[in-house]
């Protein structure tokens, strides 16, 4: 696998959000970063974090503009979450 380190982060201000995330949300961008969009649970079963580590670092990622959330199309009680930096 070719990993891509590389974000599309444009001024200080973001850059200085990035610094200040927590690692599990680090931890989290990365793997978005790499594996595409993906479900909670997916994130759950691949970080082996726990739920609630799971869903804060998620909304601070979508608080800094560095993740989306949107619903799933076969079942829109399901979010998926996206990285958009």
């Amino acid at each position: 696998m070719i990993v891509e380190d590389k974000y599309s982060i444009t001024g200080y201000e973001q850059k200085l959000d990035l610094f200040s995330l927590s690692p599990s949300s680090k931890f989290i961008l990365y793997l978005l970063k790499q594996r595409g969009p993906l479900m909670q649970q997916e994130i759950i079963e691949k970080t082996l974090l726990p739920k609630r580590t799971i869903a804060y670092a998620l909304k601070k990622l979508q608080e800094k503009k560095f993740v989306k959330k949107s619903k799933d199309l076969g079942d829109k009680r399901v979010s998926v979450f996206e990285i958009i930096v």
